[in-house]
């Protein structure tokens, strides 16, 4: 209930502003402006513990807190104001302009907030989509689609649509599941081609407490969504998303199983490699120190410009199932890299490793469990020729990002 107001005529032709009866109980009791105090302070820093947990987001949802909070605490301190200011000779000016100031100091207060404790990610491109938080989510991307993207309620597209994000906009998200294959356009081109197997589900909260006021206070819904990683640009690092466990992919898709090298074809100067579950495979190389290389201990793409997509590393052709063949040309891309004055002379031995890895889509390497590597010796006679041991030395995880690597 508000607190009733009266004017009176004051000495000098101002007008006065008496509080009366009733709320001039209220606010004679301290005990009871103590406790607006409190409620106020509490309302404060539940905003900020709201935001900060992803509970409360949404640029609407987060100013109608925001003015709510600010109302309350002008009101609790306009009070307390009202309460201790004496009322002789006081005009109405002189309070509107004491009210004036505090209001300030309140949304100054608010604003301080906002910046300290922002809804959105500090440094994202782009703002959050409506219906997506940022703030805890462990991967961000921006919808590509050209009039945004559609979520749907599995990782899949024979799953019915269940909500869509404004096109340009961030979107946060917690895990990703194995699904349906699509063909990512803006990591292919005429000398590769991915797909992407990663379906990325939107960040929300766990059920419990927070989902309930995640949902009444920015409409956040429990249903899963999920968005195709090809229709998603990145905003931050593709290794910080998770793979959920298989009680959260509602799908029959599954992760790619360990790679199967094969040996050199010769006649065809190609690799093969095979693996279960694959959409793509790709390939690397690795140079030793202590071969003769001019780039010791570089890192490789087996990638060849001049060479067609179905030659490359990339998406694993739908008619030979789960293999996928690529030319090494190390004939131009390695050997030119030996030194004229290495030990041995030019018919020395000349190790490299090659890696296979399945790739749940291009930049992104399954598991380097996955992995399957040889050591080739390619100098000392007209073929390469698999060593019986491995080379060591070699970091597993750059070897698997060159291999996946989208060359565009």
């Amino acid at each position: 209930m508000g607190v009733p107001l009266v004017t009176t005529a004051a000495p000098g032709g101002y007008t006065e502003l008496r509080i009366i009866s009733g709320g001039g109980a209220v606010l004679k009791n301290p005990a009871v402006l103590v406790s607006l105090l409190l409620l106020a302070v509490v309302a404060l820093v539940a905003r900020i513990y709201f935001v900060h947990q992803g509970i409360l987001y949404g640029d609407t949802q987060v100013s109608r807190v925001d003015g709510i909070v600010a109302s309350f605490g002008i009101g609790v301190v306009a009070a307390i104001v009202a309460r201790t200011a004496p009322s002789s000779g006081e005009s109405l000016v002189d309070r509107a302009g004491l009210l004036t100031a505090i209001a300030g100091a309140v949304v100054l207060l608010i604003s301080a907030v906002n910046l300290f404790v922002p809804a959105d990610k500090v440094g994202l491109s782009k703002p959050s989509c409506t219906g997506s938080h940022t703030l805890k989510a462990k991967y961000i991307g921006i919808t590509a689609g050209e009039f945004g993207n559609n979520s749907r309620s599995g990782p899949a597209r024979h799953y019915p649509a269940n909500g869509r994000f404004s096109a340009d906009c961030s979107v946060g998200f917690s895990e990703y599941c194995i699904g349906d294959p699509i063909l990512d356009g803006s990591g292919s081109s005429d000398q590769q081609q991915w797909f992407t197997s990663r379906w990325l589900r939107v960040a929300k909260q766990p059920p419990g407490w927070k989902a309930t006021f995640a949902k009444y206070l920015s409409g956040e819904t429990s249903d899963p969504q999920f968005i195709s990683d090809a229709y998603v640009t990145p905003e931050s690092n593709y290794e910080d998303l998770p793979l959920a466990p298989p009680e959260n992919c509602p799908s029959s898709y599954r992760a790619p199983s360990r790679a199967k090298l094969k040996e050199f074809d010769s006649t065809r100067q190609v690799l093969t490699a095979t693996a279960d579950h694959a959409v793509n495979i790709g390939f690397s190389v690795w140079l030793p120190p202590g071969q003769g290389f001019r780039e010791p201990g570089s890192y490789l793409p087996i990638y060849d410009p001049s060479l067609p997509a179905a030659q490359n590393p990339g998406a694993v052709p739908s008619q030979r199932g789960n293999t996928k063949s690529v030319t090494w040309t190390y004939s131009k891309s390695l050997l030119p890299r030996l030194s004229t004055q290495r030990p041995g002379g030019a018919n020395a031995k000349a190790n490299v490793v090659v890696m296979a890895i399945p790739c749940i889509a291009d930049n992104l390497p399954a598991d380097v469990n996955t992995a399957a590597v040889a050591t080739f010796d390619i100098a000392s006679g007209k073929n390469p020729v698999r060593q019986s041991e491995n080379t060591a030395g070699y970091d597993m995880q750059t070897l698997a990002r060159a291999a996946c690597q989208a060359n565009i």
